[in-house]
């Protein structure tokens, strides 16, 4: 397994955290059995659990809204997560029956979840895909085999994208936005600040030596934003500050309070600022729904000719 990969154990493990809280935000109860031993040793390497626990816990739950609303709204029927992990939503979230869900990820990681959650029924149909998902090759192998649904999808990259360059990620925008049947796309990032203050305190830690043999296991926190991916014409349907919301929830260290009082104080006064964690929608105008707006145009247009 690839050892970046095995930091789906911690995420599972912070998961498994949550559920376990009274005032829980969702309840996975296959967190801790998926976690294991192997997100105990990673969270005794990172240390200090609470602070990534509760990030990761709202991260968690704003994904968790966005996928249901879109499917609700958007009669959204396939769902491709990407860089999946131990994420457990087939299982858990209230899901229509008919809907396909794709869970691609490195062959040992996806091996693992299967054998763990064997004998669990998901809640649509669930597929497994394996891959290297860094791979453009296997990459469009995959989007090639999806035009067969001709659904509309949402694209969920949620944990993976910071672990890539910049230029990884720019070729994936590239390449999610030539597939016509994705309407949104769900994803987090991170502020450059906040990458560098990991840098700093964990470049030379344990964490960091086994994970990325020594080097920055984070390295995607681009200085524009969501606005980084407007080059390949994606758009900002929804962004939700993950700080403010730990700060809602009366969650967050003194602070990170602080510095939530003087977000809404700056926004009042209309003055920019870059939010540090940020989970965003993203919506292509050349996607699913103007498609099908396209072709019912055309639609109705070849019937006015027929009535003139």
């Amino acid at each position: 397994m690839s050892k970046l990969s095995e930091s789906a154990y911690l995420v599972a493990l912070y998961r498994a955290l949550e559920s376990e809280r009274r005032d829980a935000l969702f309840q996975d109860p296959w967190a801790r059995q998926l976690a294991g031993g192997q997100g105990q040793l990673f969270q005794a390497l990172l240390g200090h659990p609470q602070p990534y626990a509760d990030v990761i816990a709202i991260r968690t739950h704003l994904v968790d809204t966005l996928i249901q609303e879109q499917i609700a709204r958007n009669h959204i029927s396939l769902v491709m997560n990407l860089g999946a992990g131990l994420d457990t939503r087939p299982y858990r979230l209230q899901l229509p029956s008919s809907l396909i869900w794709l869970d691609v990820d490195l062959p040992d990681i996806s091996e693992y979840k299967h054998q763990q959650l064997h004998g669990v029924k998901p809640r649509c149909i669930l597929k497994q895909i394996k891959g290297d998902l860094a791979d453009s090759t296997f990459r469009h192998s995959l989007f090639s085999a999806s035009t067969q649904f001709s659904k509309p999808t949402i694209v969920i990259t949620e944990g993976l994208l910071g672990y890539w360059t910049e230029t990884q990620v720019a070729s994936l925008a590239s390449h999610l936005s030539q597939q016509h049947y994705i309407h949104g796309w769900i994803l987090e990032l991170a502020a450059p600040t906040v990458l560098r203050g990991w840098q700093r305190q964990y470049s030379h830690t344990l964490y960091d030596q086994y994970v990325a043999n020594g080097k920055p296991a984070f390295k995607f926190a681009p200085h524009q934003g969501p606005a980084f991916f407007q080059t390949w014409g994606w758009q900002v349907a929804h962004q939700y500050d993950v700080l403010d919301k730990l700060s809602h929830l009366q969650r967050a260290t003194p602070l990170v309070h602080l510095r939530a009082v003087m977000k809404r104080v700056l926004s009042q006064l209309h003055i920019p600022q870059t939010l540090s964690g940020q989970v965003v929608l993203l919506t292509h105008p050349t996607g699913f729904n103007a498609k099908r707006n396209d072709a019912l145009g055309h639609k109705h247009g070849s019937y006015a000719s027929r009535g003139n």
